[in-house]
């Protein structure tokens, strides 16, 4: 999707993420998706999410939105034992995903699950230590059930794009009849909050994200977030 022009500070932030070596799969990746118009994290919020891997050291991550695998990589290279398991609709970008996860040496530490994520999602079963959320926006107080059911105590949900694009918040104004998925992510972003189970930061890192961590059974029933 489109991002708004960024502002001042995150600007300032951008260049000095900058000054940071880059490797060549994630130079191949990012100009694959600039030539191709495919939305991968921004680079505040890649740096963030490569930081909460590190801490958390997870075995299991479970990934809802493969894209082209920028952030499957990113998560497999901060976390060198984990095992993934990402879902991806589109079998094209899966296609495109498995040859990069392939050049970075990571793809004997992926399963894929291709197919529509509302139906794969509640079919899912184990536990996971760590779960991305950046899948389908409208879908994602539907599948905070299950992931929340998914999740094992101590572990962590991190949901990227929940601000989408200041439209959530009120900062700016909401275009292009996206009224319907600001309704849903505002309903989202409220039932993380008042989940017991989990402690539930907002933070306004790229286009807004969620850090939550089990503390205990679910509290969230399916009929609530509907």
């Amino acid at each position: 999707m489109p991002f708004k022009t960024p502002g001042k500070t995150s600007e300032y932030i951008r260049k000095l993420l900058a000054l940071r070596p880059v490797n060549a799969i994630e130079q191949q990746i990012t100009a694959y998706a600039d030539a191709n118009i495919i939305a991968v994290l921004l680079p505040e919020t890649a740096a963030f999410l490569r930081q909460a891997i590190t801490l958390c050291r997870p075995d299991r991550i479970l990934e809802i939105g493969t894209a082209i695998g920028y952030s499957g990589i990113l998560m497999l290279q901060a976390a060198p034992h984990a095992m993934l398991y990402t879902v991806e609709q589109s079998e094209e970008r899966i296609g495109v995903a498995k040859d990069f996860f392939a050049k970075a040496g990571v793809v004997d530490r992926v399963t894929f699950y291709t197919g529509d994520s509302t139906e794969i999602v509640p079919a899912l079963r184990g536990e996971y230590d760590f779960i991305f959320l950046d899948g389908p926006k409208a879908q994602y107080c539907e599948y905070l059930p299950f992931l929340s059911r998914l999740l094992r105590r101590g572990g962590v949900l991190f949901c990227d794009n929940v601000l989408y694009e200041g439209m959530v918040s009120g900062e700016t104004e909401i275009r292009n009849h996206k009224g319907g998925l600001v309704k849903k992510l505002d309903l989202f972003l409220h039932k993380l909050m008042e989940d017991t189970s989990l402690q539930t930061s907002i933070l306004p890192v790229g286009d807004g994200v969620s850090f939550s961590i089990k503390q205990s059974a679910s509290q969230c029933g399916q009929e609530n977030c509907v």
